[in-house]
């Protein structure tokens, strides 16, 4: 299980569970930040900002906020945390944050498309690459349709 460590100085690193409690050491929950480094939120996404950046009850500086990371993390009995994984179906390929929801919601626009779904495949160590499986609603769709 990969380690992340522990915060740096002047931000915190808070492991609360689905009602918002801190988790004890050991049990899963959601990694939420907070400190000098939590931006103020995401410019010009307000809906993604109201999500993301909460107000942190565990402050005492009024406006102070926490971000909700979408890890999966557990603090280990030595002080530091443990990441075990995304809570959400965020990847990351090639450097770039990538939601498939979203994709996977801009194919089932399609008209011809019934159904879709999207995964990140690796076929070859190294190789990894975005797949999506597609269930059309009569005549399947284009290449072009689906760019």
């Amino acid at each position: 299980v990969p380690v992340i460590g522990r915060p740096l100085s002047n931000s915190a690193a808070f492991v609360l569970d689905a009602s918002g409690f801190p988790s004890p050491i050991g049990v899963p929950g959601e990694l939420f930040l907070s400190g000098e480094g939590v931006a103020r939120g995401y410019l010009r996404s307000p809906h993604l900002t109201a999500e993301r950046f909460l107000p942190n009850p565990f402050a005492s500086l009024p406006g102070a906020r926490l971000y909700r990371t979408g890890d999966k993390a557990r603090w280990r009995p030595d002080g530091t945390l443990e990441f075990l994984g995304r809570l959400d179906f965020q990847i990351k390929l090639r450097g770039h944050r990538i939601e498939l929801g979203e994709i996977e919601a801009a194919l089932r626009a399609l008209p011809s498309l019934r159904d879709a779904c999207v995964l990140l495949r690796q076929d070859a160590p190294g190789d990894s690459r975005l797949v999506a499986y597609l269930v059309p609603s009569g005549t399947p769709p284009t290449l072009d349709a689906l760019r």
